[in-house]
């Protein structure tokens, strides 16, 4: 499984990220990633932002296991559920250059 995770907007504008394959991560955080993954309740591709909050982060999660699955979410609309894998994800984003 690979997933992909930018961290970007807020009042400075920083991009953070970090691409994770489980085939290259040790055998613990390989499978902590896959158990968060399962617990995220991310099943389908969309673009949740909230309607009246500016200014929040926002989160891009991309995974790769069988067909791509992409997902943006801000401060206000991460579901429950992938709260812990976001937390995992921003532990291991590393800054990123804006192209």
């Amino acid at each position: 499984m690979k997933v992909r995770f930018v961290q970007s907007g807020g009042f400075v504008g920083a991009v953070k990220g970090c691409e994770l394959d489980t085939l290259a991560l040790a055998a613990d955080d390989a499978r902590e990633l896959e158990h968060l993954v399962g617990e995220s309740g991310i099943a389908g591709s969309g673009v949740f932002l909230s309607d009246t909050a500016r200014d929040l982060q926002q989160y891009e999660i991309t995974i790769e296991d069988g067909d791509p699955t992409s997902v943006v979410f801000d401060d206000s609309s991460i579901p429950p559920s992938a709260k812990a894998l976001i937390g995992f994800l921003k532990k291991r984003a590393r800054p990123r250059s804006v192209d």
